[in-house]
């Protein structure tokens, strides 16, 4: 007679043939698609594959384009758009901007050239002259 399986084994069988059977249905059903599609079976010569050296290609020639013969002049003027105003320097105007050693600012009303005025700083007032 043989030998009944005791219960733990038949558990662990049963477990992993249900395990089994889970991996079985989770595979994917589409075949894999190798590089050689033929009928299941291949006939050649065994052993390894020799490659040549690899192809290096040489990059395409530098191409230099001219510059054009021709560029047309900058525009001498800039003239606003009717109902705006000209625009104003306040350095053309005498006493309108103060030189303050490196500090140099536009003046809120026009002084006589040559007195006293400051600029704003940094640091607080840079004394200078109106010119």
């Amino acid at each position: 007679m043989s030998k009944p399986i005791p219960w733990l084994l038949r558990r662990f069988l049963v477990a992993a043939t249900l395990g089994a059977v889970l991996l079985v249905g989770l595979a994917p059903i589409v075949p894999a698609h190798a590089w050689w599609r033929g009928g299941g079976f291949f006939v050649g010569i065994p052993g390894p594959v020799v490659v040549g050296p690899p192809v290096v290609y040489a990059p395409p020639p530098p191409v230099y384009y001219p510059p054009p013969a021709y560029y047309p002049p900058p525009s001498a003027y800039y003239a606003p758009p009717p109902g705006y105003p000209a625009p104003q320097s306040y350095a053309a105007t005498p006493g309108r901007t103060c030189y303050a050693g490196s500090y140099v600012c536009p003046l809120a009303e026009a002084y006589t050239p040559g007195s006293a005025c400051s600029c704003p700083t940094g640091r607080g007032l840079a004394y200078g002259q109106a010119r």
